[in-house]
This record gives structure tokens, C-alpha cells and sequence, in this order.
């Protein structure tokens, strides 16, 4: 009688490791090229103008507080100053901004820094803290601007 050679055990278990390696490898490469193209990095207003030559047009998220006074609306568009306390920079946007957005909030701003020197946002963000009240109707607002 012939002997059938079999395969040995160690070779069994590399045909099953093997692929499922070549697999599971694929799977992190997938993933890690996903993320890293939606991968959108906070920085600060002086941040942004210290390094303003590597981040014109690379879209970036903005953070800062809203300087008081500065919001202005015109022709579909929202204008603001945006300080991190130290730096401060104009901010443009052709969104709606959310409904608590004023002068002295923290916001984040989602966009691009254009060659402008202008920070032309595609998305805007309050900050807020955990505490929610009632919507306050925008006559009975007090305003700090006197305008």
C-alpha cells in the first residue's frame, strides 16, 4: 500500500493563519486610508496665522471665541471675528449659524483658510456648557453693542 502523504499539522495551520493575516491586513489599510482623509484638525486663531502658508486651502476646524460686536450679516452671509485671546480673524460663512450663536461664545468654525487672510467656514459650531434655558426672543435682548 501507497502512503498518502498528508499535510502536517504546522502546514494545516498556516494555510488557515496565512490568509486570514492577508485579510485582516487589508481590513486595518482600509480603514486607516478612510480615516485619514476625513481627518479634520482643530487649531487656534494664532495657530492658524503662525502657520499660515502650510494651511491655505487644507481644511481645518477653527476654534476660538466670537469677539463681541463683530457679528455681521449681509446677503446671505455671516461675518465675525473669531480670538483665541491672542490672534484674532475674520471668519465668513454662507450657512445658517446655530440659533445661539453671539458675540462672547466659544465656537468652531470648519473650513478652509483662504489667501485672503480670511477663514471661510462651511460650518459653524457653538460651544456650551450644560446648563439650557429657555430661547430668549431677540427684542427683549439686551444689547451690549449699542447699535
Amino acid at each position: 500500500m501507497d502512503a498518502v502523504a498528508r499535510p502536517s499539522r504546522g502546514g494545516r495551520r498556516a494555510r488557515v493563519i496565512v490568509p486570514i493575516a492577508v485579510i485582516a491586513a487589508a481590513l486595518c489599510w482600509v480603514a486607516v486610508k478612510s480615516l485619514t482623509g476625513n481627518l479634520v484638525y482643530y487649531k487656534t486663531t494664532s495657530e492658524v496665522v503662525q502657520h499660515a502658508s502650510s494651511l491655505f486651502g487644507e481644511r481645518i476646524r477653527l476654534g476660538g471665541y466670537v469677539e463681541p460686536c463683530s457679528v455681521r450679516t449681509s446677503a446671505g452671509s455671516v461675518s465675525f471675528l473669531m480670538s483665541d485671546g491672542a490672534t484674532t480673524m475674520t471668519v465668513v460663512t454662507s450657512r445658517a449659524v446655530p440659533q445661539d450663536f453671539r458675540g462672547g461664545a466659544g465656537a468652531v468654525a470648519e473650513g478652509a483658510y483662504g489667501r485672503d487672510g480670511t477663514f471661510h467656514a462651511d460650518d459653524v459650531l457653538v460651544k456650551h456648557n450644560d446648563a439650557y434655558a429657555p430661547v430668549v426672543e431677540a427684542s427683549s435682548m439686551p444689547t451690549a453693542c449699542g447699535g
